[in-house]
């Protein structure tokens, strides 16, 4: 029978076929012996012949030995000769069949009289015929051979030797049972190929479908790491670029070189907050952004995001208001991505708001999980509004508002990343306007509650003493040239002395000497030794000589949550990102005079 329709023709198949056969006929001997001594022992006069008895005992348990002989040396070898062991299978169940046939025929021949015993041995033989045509079902060659040589012997055994007219109707049964055998056993031979085809493409199916799943995961980090890459240089440059641009419009400029600045200002502030939106949009869909869950003060991150969107508020007409009700003082989860939430938000009201107002407004809710409380953020505009038919898209990526101000674009993915964000937090956002009317954005997040002594010890903040002298002298570590002559004119500007290391070892060797510095500025990824190693010899250097520690600030153009988490631990109190603007410096120099936490 050909079976080049089901078999894929190759090794696995083979032995896939091979091992199946040995599994299911490894203990067939024995079942031959027990039904050829049940018939034989049913005959008074058989057992009378123990010798040949014997002699056929002795060839069925020959043929058992050899089938687990066979069946450990398939499962043993690591190189196997599949032809040679189809060969040895088919001697077996061909000799099984041989000596069946033959025993059979013996006890025919001195037992003539259809009695128990013949009906014994009858009845045995249909079931080793219909149980040698399942076990043979993986080889239609040797299935055939066997059938033929168990039917027709069978049959002209009991025609020869038993009593007549009787004989003929056991050979009329024999015959017919053996049509019905053969016919079974090529059905089962075609549904066994065709299920090890099946299983054998659903496996290759699998295996394409895992290397296609390895291959996007690896194209996906590939494209993470890229863009990674890619920010970090673009940064690098743009530091420069705005700085440069700080400090002109902080000189003696006529009207339409400020509006020229002006421009080269918002253009790079726009640049810098797409590449943001681009690098977070990469690693929520490449499932690596990881969420912080460390304790903050919600009431916090409001008025942080307040006080940086402030300035802003200048350029137009808009009141800006905020109202936080009675909620925790502390909770835990992820404060630089509800602060990344709240500003996105509050900055898209402003872009499509004119005129009038934009509120902030928090409280608390309920849970029904226990330690655990929703907060609700709400967000009012009294700008342009969308359209009922277009809120339903807003949150997809790339999506833009068809009816607002052609000059005011964007990406499209500030609200598709908010929404991302929200859901990784376990929260939900909606949204709900009218045009000409205004916007009102609400995000509802669960936090887990923690007790407030609990909040202050972590995470743990260095307290500085206040300067009450304005110039402050600050240790600058930075190898870039430009990021260094305009880290130096912002300190200026902020009445603070500065010393320059270009690399962490002169850090070092600054630090030692007799100087004493009010604050760090750290870079990170510096020749001969970096930031990080920088700040680690510092913090030992401190805590040999039982000094107080200073306090480092990281300047890198390294946004990732895993290199904010190794400057933390590294021992670096505080995170600014390249490019910086002025007031990021001014904020954190105010701190250390002041004598706040860092």
């Amino acid at each position: 029978m050909n079976n080049s329709r089901y078999a894929l023709g190759d090794k696995q198949v083979d032995d896939i076929r091979l091992k199946d056969l040995a599994k299911r006929s490894r203990y067939g001997g024995i079942f031959y012996l027990f039904a050829f001594l049940a018939a034989i022992f049913s005959s008074a006069t058989a057992r009378e012949h123990l010798d040949i008895i014997s002699v056929f005992s002795v060839f069925f348990i020959s043929l058992q030995i050899y089938r687990l002989v066979l069946f450990f040396k398939v499962f043993s070898s690591h190189e196997i000769d599949y032809p040679f062991y189809f060969s040895r299978y088919a001697f077996i169940y061909n000799s099984s069949a041989i000596v069946w046939v033959s025993g059979s025929a013996w006890l025919f021949y001195i037992n003539p009289t259809i009695d128990l015993a013949v009906t014994i041995n009858v009845m045995a033989a249909a079931g080793i015929s219909i149980g040698g045509i399942t076990v043979l079902a993986p080889s239609y060659s040797t299935m055939r051979s066997y059938w033929f040589l168990v039917c027709w012997p069978f049959a002209l055994a009991a025609g020869v030797f038993l009593n007549e007219p009787e004989n003929w109707v056991v050979v009329g049964l024999i015959l017919a049972y053996g049509l019905f055998i053969f016919v079974t056993g090529k059905q089962q031979h075609r549904a066994y190929w065709q299920a090890l085809n099946d299983n054998l493409t659903l496996s290759e199916q699998a295996e394409e479908l895992e290397k296609a799943k390895i291959a996007a995961e690896l194209a996906g980090q590939a494209k993470a790491d890229f863009l990674s890459a890619m920010t970090h240089e673009i940064r690098t440059p743009m530091n420069g670029v705005l700085g440069m641009a700080q400090l002109l419009a902080m000189g003696d400029l006529n009207e339409k070189q400020r509006q020229q600045v002006t421009v080269i200002n918002n253009a790079g502030r726009t640049l810098m907050h797409i590449i943001n939106n681009i690098l977070d949009y990469s690693k929520i869909n490449a499932e690596q952004l990881e969420l912080e869950n460390i304790p903050f003060s919600s009431r916090n991150i409001v008025n942080e995001v307040m006080l940086l969107i402030a300035p802003q508020f200048d350029k137009k007409p808009i009141n800006l208001t905020c109202t936080v009700d009675d909620i925790p003082e502390f909770v835990q989860g992820d404060p630089y991505r509800l602060h990344q939430i709240l500003y996105n938000l509050v900055g898209n009201a402003f872009k499509f708001t004119n005129e009038g107002e934009i509120s902030i407004s928090v409280f608390a809710k309920n849970s029904d999980v226990e330690n655990t409380v929703m907060l609700s953020f709400v967000i009012r505009d009294s700008g342009i509004g969308i359209a009922p038919e277009e809120q339903q898209h807003i949150f997809e990526q790339f999506y833009q508002v068809s009816h607002f101000n052609p000059n005011i674009r964007g990406t499209g993915l500030g609200l598709s990343i908010t929404q991302r964000l929200v859901e990784l937090m376990g929260g939900v956002i909606s949204v709900e306007s009218e045009v000409g009317v205004g916007s009102t954005f609400t995000i509802v997040i669960p936090f887990a509650l923690i007790v407030q002594k609990a909040a202050l010890k972590s995470p743990e903040k260095l307290v500085i003493k206040p300067n009450v002298e304005s110039d402050l002298h600050i240790l600058l570590v930075e190898d870039n040239k430009v990021n260094q002559m305009i880290s130096e004119q912002f300190f200026f500007k902020l009445g603070c002395s500065v010393d320059l290391a270009e690399t962490g070892l002169v850090a070092l060797e600054k630090f030692i000497g007799s100087e004493h510095y009010d604050v760090i500025f750290m870079d990170c990824n510096m020749p001969e030794l970096d930031g990080f190693s920088a700040s680690v010899a510092i913090r030992q250097i401190e805590k040999s000589k039982g000094l107080n520690q200073t306090p480092i600030v990281a300047l890198t153009a390294h946004v990732e949550d895993g290199v904010k988490r190794k400057c933390l631990d590294s021992g670096m109190n505080a995170f600014i990102s390249k490019p910086f603007l002025f007031e990021d410096l001014e904020n954190m120099i105010n701190k250390v005079r002041n004598g706040e936490g860092l």
